[in-house]
Parts: C-alpha cells; structure tokens; sequence
C-alpha cells in the first residue's frame, strides 16, 4: 500500500526488536532501507540530523555511466555504473533523465581525438544494454566524435588552438537529489520501516562482543532512547570513523573537502560541457535556470570553503573563459567530505562494505560509498550480508526494477506542499523545508517575501513563536552564507 506520509515515530524506534537498524539517511542509508524493508524485515533507520542533509546533498547532479573508468580499464566499475544509470532511469523517469555532455578534443594525445574515438566506440560496446526497459522518453542515444566546426557551435569561446573536433556522450541528470533521498526513504516507511530524522546514534547497545542496536539521543526533546536490532548498519559517511569508534574499532578514513557552485546566471550552455585543466576536467552542467560548476577538492582542515571556491572558479575561468564568470556570480555552495586522500587523485574509486564480525564485533556491518550513481548496488551487498548474518531467507532484491512511486516533486499550491512536507516527510526545520522538501533555496535564497510566506506556515503547523522563526530564519541564512560572505560575495 502506497502511503501518502512518513511519520517521526520515536516510539516505532523502541518499542521492538528490529533486524537493522540503519546509522545515516545519505543516498545509501536511505537505499539500504528501502532495500532490506522490501525484502521483509523489520527496519529503523535514525539521522543525525535532515535526511540527505550531508555529503549526499552536494553533488553535480549528474547520474553518470562511467565513461572516466576507461582511462584506468575499470571497466567492472563501468558496468556496474552503466546497470545504476540505467536503473535509475526506469525506477525514478520524473527525477533522471537524460543529459548530453560535450568535450573539446585537442592534438592527437590522451585527450586527442583518436583517443576519445576510441573511449566512444568502447563506452557504446559496454553500455549495449543501456536502454533496456527504460521509458522511451528518457532513452540514451549513442556517443559521437564531432567536427571542429560542431564543437565551436556548441562551446562558443573555447579555446581553439590545437582544437581537432570535440566528443558527445549521454549520461543523466537528477533534477532534485534530495527528492530521490526522501523517494528512498517514503518507500521504506511504506514498507514498515521506522524511521526518523534528528535522532543522533551515541553509543552501541551490547549483548557481550556483539552489537545488538544502538543507545541515542532525540535531538529535538532531548531524551536519550534505545533502538535494538539484531543486525547494526553504519551508512554515516564522513562520520563513519565515530561510529566504529562506539564500538572500540580505530580506523582513519581519510577525507577531501568536495565543493560545487550554483551560478546565478541561467543556463549557460545547453549542454553539460567538460574541458581540461592542468590535471582534470572542470564541468559546467544547466541546471534548471541556473549552471552548476564543479567539482573542486581540498583535504578536509585545509584552508576554507571560500578559498575552495576561489580555486574552483579560477580553474572554470580558465576552462570556460568566454562565460566570463565572476565570484558575484556565485549564489550557492555546495559542500560536502568525500573518502580520499591528499588531492583530487587520491578519491577512492571503491565503495568499502565491511563485515566486523569477522574481526570480533559481530552484528556491525560499515559502508562507506563513493558515488551517488551506485548507491542502490552498494545498498543490495549490505542487504544481502545483512540476510547472511541473520540467516534468514528472504525475498529477492527488487529495488533495481520496482518503481519509486515517491520520486517526484509534491503537488499543489507551495502552501499545500509546505504543508504535506511538514505533516507527512518530517521537516522540522525551515532549511529542512527550504532546501531538502520544497526545494527553494538549492540555487540560492529565495525571496524574502516568499520565504516568510513558508516560514508562517510551518510556524502554524509546529507551533513556533516569533522567537522561534527568527532563529530558524537565521540558521537558513548561515547555510546560505557558506563559502559566499567568508570572501566577500553576497548570497
């Protein structure tokens, strides 16, 4: 049955024995529950804070084929990734569809012309089965060399010395992340899984060397619950180190600061466009009315967001230096920790799904994912090691085939939607509402006048005082300020 609300139930949370309990509401927390509450078991699942409010959050917005994993021959990963795009395609038509991505190609190297022939010609053998079952609508069509002229037309401005031509490829576009977050999580619930967001994970419950739930704190009342299950996943992302710490396992993951920019002015190609820097590739992707520029990197606790900016948009400059874009351009960050080392070279290529029963705390099971795009296959092995541990027999996974029936934006009125945001997919906070259910302010911040319209409403629906709206007013606009008013932009 198809539910139109997802309550926060803190008495769901505790008053059973679950068989997992899920650590974190990014794109594989959430497709995790969905996954293993299909099968049949009985799920919780409890967020530190919004759902999909951290690294999920900031992304390109791209669900992408894997077309870089020929450089290194990872073409396992390429398949893997081409089976998720195409996935995601069938499951979620309204929220991804497709996206045409265009590169220039110089001289006769690596990034020549014949290279990128070749990389084509084995991205079309690879993805053969790209489109199978996938709406007509949201077809991928095959990739192409393009002539000189072609590319100019398309990337008007780029440099064009030494230009041969350029290449066209397909991938996808989520049009709302965080929607297809909550679509994971909103057939969950329907499922039966209990789930709740602002419920902060503060130790392990144990039945000697094995876990067996987990001791929290609701942020929002203040008290301290148990939620027990036989089986504990950690999907907490950057936070993963603190959780294995609860259960006395040291491990250092380290982690790059990874930044993309909302740019104000609409839609400056028609194409998601990619050209080379010293050591990668900057992308320039529309996105709605507006562009989003990416991705920059900097090993967390080097310098700040603004200057992570700084280096973003000196490297677009560069890259796209007929947009002529300038820092007032900017009106929204995004900002988020991804697994990897000292440079942009060293981000993990592999998501890491580890078992610690095998190395004395049973019943833990930890994921740390590296790519949105395959976070519904990173969420079927953790389902299938979690089966293993309980050994249980359960339903098949389905969740590559089954539609996502939430994956859509609300309907009606903004105050209708506000509404059935607040009563039915727990935004308790503005930001929550403004950012993540309502969508208003991922491009930057919405009108004052609009804003103030949503943040009455909500108040009437949670019974906030003025006191109450000014500080929730004040911390939307301190994420709106992230990495703009740090180096002198305005939001």
């Amino acid at each position: 049955m198809i539910s139109l609300e997802m309550k926060r139930d803190i008495a769901a949370l505790t008053a059973r024995e679950h068989d997992v309990v899920v650590i974190g509401s990014g794109v594989i927390g959430a497709a995790v529950a969905w996954d293993a509450a299909q099968r049949g078991l009985s799920v919780a699942l409890v967020e530190a804070s919004d759902f999909g409010s951290g690294t999920s959050s900031n992304s390109l917005k791209t669900i992408h084929g894997g077309l870089r994993y020929l450089q290194s021959l990872d073409l396992v990963r390429m398949r893997q990734s081409i089976a998720e795009r195409r996935a995601l395609l069938r499951i979620a038509p309204e929220l991804v569809r497709p996206l045409p991505f265009v590169a220039p190609v110089y001289g006769h190297g690596k990034r020549g012309r014949e290279a990128f022939g070749i990389g084509l010609r084995l991205n079309e053998w690879l993805s053969f089965d790209r489109n199978r079952n996938v709406p007509a609508e949201r077809i991928l069509p095959a990739g192409r060399l393009l002539a000189r002229r072609q590319t100019l037309e398309l990337m008007p401005g780029v440099d064009a010395t030494g230009l041969t031509g350029g290449a066209l490829w397909y991938d996808a576009q989520v049009a709302d992340s965080e929607r297809l977050i909550l679509a994971f999580l909103l057939q969950a619930a329907d499922d039966g899984a209990a789930i709740a967001n602002y419920v902060e994970v503060t130790g392990l419950l144990r039945q000697g060397a094995r876990a067996r739930g987990v001791l929290a704190r609701d942020v929002e009342s203040g008290v301290d619950v148990e939620v027990r299950a036989r089986i504990v996943v950690s999907a907490a992302g950057p936070w993963t180190e603190n959780v294995l710490a609860l259960a006395g396992i040291r491990r250092r993951i380290p982690l790059l600061r990874a930044v993309n920019v909302v740019v104000r002015r609409p839609r400056l190609a028609v194409n998601a466009l990619a050209a080379p820097t010293d050591d990668r590739y900057v992308f320039m992707i529309p996105w709605r009315d507006r562009t989003l520029i990416g991705t920059a990197y900097q090993p967390e606790g080097s310098g700040s967001v603004a200057e992570t900016v700084d280096a973003l948009l000196g490297d677009a400059r560069r890259a796209f230096a007929w947009a002529e874009l300038d820092p007032a351009d900017v009106t929204f960050v995004h900002c988020g920790l991804v697994p990897g080392e000292r440079d942009a070279n060293g981000l993990w290529s592999r998501d890491v799904v580890r078992d610690h029963g095998r190395t004395g705390t049973g019943g833990l099971i930890s994921v740390v994912g590296v790519k949105y795009t395959t976070a519904r296959a990173v969420a079927e092995q953790v389902v299938d090691l979690v089966v293993q541990n309980l050994g249980r027999s359960v339903a098949a996974c389905r969740t590559a085939v089954t539609p996502l029936v939430h994956a859509r934006a609300l309907d009606g009125t903004l105050v209708e939607r506000a509404r059935q945001a607040v009563t039915g997919e727990m935004a308790l906070h503005l930001s929550d509402l403004v950012l993540r259910r309502l969508d208003l302010g991922a491009a930057g911040p919405p009108p004052p006048a609009l804003l103030g319209e949503i943040a009455e409403r909500q108040a009437r629906l949670l019974d906030w005082g003025d006191e109450r709206i000014a500080a929730e007013k004040r911390a939307l606009d301190e994420r709106f300020g992230l990495g703009l008013k740090a180096s002198g932009r305005a939001a």
